[in-house]
């Protein structure tokens, strides 16, 4: 019996399904493998809409192709009359299919054979629950050939590392099996890539952008720290994928030299679209999530993902905001953030990440 199989069977229930969204742009070479990868699950309780964006190499041939061979009912495809972007082509993706959790496979990744089974057992955990599950990913070349067992930002991220305060985590197992349950109050990326994530749908539907066109890219910097704001995060410690560096990335480069690599970096202004659409979106939303989520809590992920100043900003100028910042945004709090505003950065004050 898996580890998901054995969580099922405790809670006394039928497993959860799982959706799949496969998107691709222009990844002719890498499609199959990644399409073949989610055909290849151990969990088998799933269904996979592959998407193409429009792309101009050849790919939906190939992808039609592979379906074809495959011969498999829970795969469908979706060629979009558009080219919207990586957003775009993920929530098309999303809306075509209905199960309680989704994952998002960039076409020029793939997944380990127990990427599911381990990301749905990690959801079904008995030590917490979360709106996001994250692992790690060995980096590959276009030919496959393993270059790093892990992503730096992954390992970078780590909130133990970071020396993360303890009433913002919760720790289950040991070694590669560890789950670290993360408090939405915490900031920072303790994040993957898009391949390495596993959502519950409820988080999508209620952060999805209403202009997705807007963020073409990076797609994961807005729905990793929109889940984790709603519901927190799980961290899997196993790298149970494989994100490939190719000169065709739009965000890594294509190059590894080791120790202190970065896997890439944000073209200028797509960091801001993020963060703008995320919170201008989060303060739309949060005043009907009372009856969920506490007020307390809305308001620390808020500020976590704002930062102060931001927040008093958004308490300006956002009746959402207001509304969750109004016992916090008192005189005397801007004034004692005008006084730490002062301060050289040396000597202010170590934010704990929960808005405090």
């Amino acid at each position: 019996m898996s580890q998901s199989e054995l969580e099922g069977a405790l809670l006394g229930a039928r497993r959860p399904l799982a959706s799949v969204v496969v998107g691709n742009f222009n990844q002719a070479s890498f499609i199959e493998q990644a399409i073949r990868s989610v055909a290849g699950q151990s969990f088998r309780d799933f269904e996979c809409v592959v998407v193409d964006d429009l792309s101009t190499d050849g790919s939906p041939g190939r992808i039609s192709a592979c379906l074809t061979e495959l011969g498999d009912a829970r795969f469908r495809f979706i060629h979009r009359e558009t080219n919207g972007g990586q957003m775009a082509a993920m929530l098309t993706g999303f809306d075509a299919t209905s199960a309680q959790f989704v994952a998002f496979l960039d076409g020029d990744d793939y997944w380990s054979p127990e990427f599911l089974d381990r990301h749905i057992a990690a959801h079904l955990s008995r030590a917490g629950a979360a709106a996001i599950s994250t692992s790690d990913m060995a980096f590959v070349d276009r030919d496959g050939r393993i270059l790093a067992g892990g992503l730096p930002n992954f390992r970078n991220g780590d909130p133990l590392r970071a020396g993360a305060p303890a009433r913002a985590l919760r720790i289950e197992g040991e070694g590669q099996d560890r789950l670290v349950f993360i408090d939405r109050r915490l900031g920072g990326w303790p994040w993957s890539a898009t391949s390495g994530m596993v959502f519950r749908r409820i988080a999508v539907e209620t952060m999805r952008p209403p202009n997705p066109e807007e963020l073409r890219i990076c797609a994961d910097g807005y729905l990793a720290r929109a889940a984790h704001m709603l519901g927190g995060t799980v961290r899997l410690e196993r790298a149970l994928g494989f994100y490939r560096l190719h000169d065709g990335n739009s965000w890594a480069n294509s190059r590894f030299f080791g120790g202190g690599t970065r896997s890439g970096q944000a073209p200028p202004g797509v960091n801001k679209a993020i963060r703008t659409a995320l919170l201008k979106r989060f303060c739309e939303v949060a005043p009907r999530l009372e009856s969920a989520i506490e007020r307390d809590a809305l308001r620390r992920a808020l500020i976590a993902q704002a930062g102060w100043a931001g927040a008093l900003e958004l308490r300006d100028s956002n009746p959402g905001a207001r509304l969750l910042l109004e016992d916090w945004a008192t005189p005397r709090q801007r004034l004692v953030l005008r006084l730490v505003g002062l301060l050289l950065p040396v000597l202010r004050p170590r934010r704990s990440g929960d808005g405090r």
